[in-house]
């Protein structure tokens, strides 16, 4: 207990979510992270036939950190489809395994994001609401820019810093 866990969930395993992580943890190779294009996820079902597949023992390993920073890149303003299917299978906590989203509460969650054009409005209203529904604490969002503008690369920096605030290893 006590130590981060990341959730990646881009389409590119090795893009540049992957490399805004490694920036973030720099020489750290301590904390896991799970990449979500290694696992069989299906969509969320009303009627839970996926309930065979990695969401619930990712679940289950996933409640005994308590710091969980999801990576995503910005597409279309918003998370990535696999962090979109991620998040939305939380319904299944609700439903069928209380007992580990009841583990929630009290969980930290962060959020990596990298991205290549504008900053995103409204982009972590999603994570932050989710958070609040489910009891756990929002810690908020580092933007980790990957482009060519001097003015969007110069807030990079603190934003790393940040987020390795948030992971205990500044």
């Amino acid at each position: 207990m006590g130590t981060p866990i990341i959730i990646f969930g881009s389409s590119r395993s090795f893009g540049e979510t992957w490399s805004a992580v490694h920036v973030v943890l720099g020489d750290n190779k301590s904390i896991p992270i799970i990449d979500l294009n290694t696992l069989s996820i299906a969509p969320y079902d009303y009627t839970y036939k996926n309930k065979e597949d990695d969401y619930l023992p990712l679940m289950e390993r996933i409640v005994t950190h308590d710091l969980i920073v999801l990576a995503t890149p910005v597409y279309w303003y918003t998370m990535s489809s696999l962090m979109k299917m991620f998040i939305d299978r939380l319904s299944d906590l609700l439903d069928i395994r209380k007992d580990i989203g009841r583990q929630l509460r009290g969980k930290r969650l962060y959020v990596v994001a990298s991205f290549g054009t504008s900053l995103p409005k409204g982009f972590e209203e999603p994570f932050s609401q989710t958070c609040a529904y489910l009891g756990i604490i929002y810690e908020g969002c580092s933007f980790i820019y990957s482009g060519d503008d001097p003015d969007l690369q110069s807030a990079n920096a603190q934003n790393i810093e940040k987020a390795q605030k948030i992971l205990g290893i500044y």
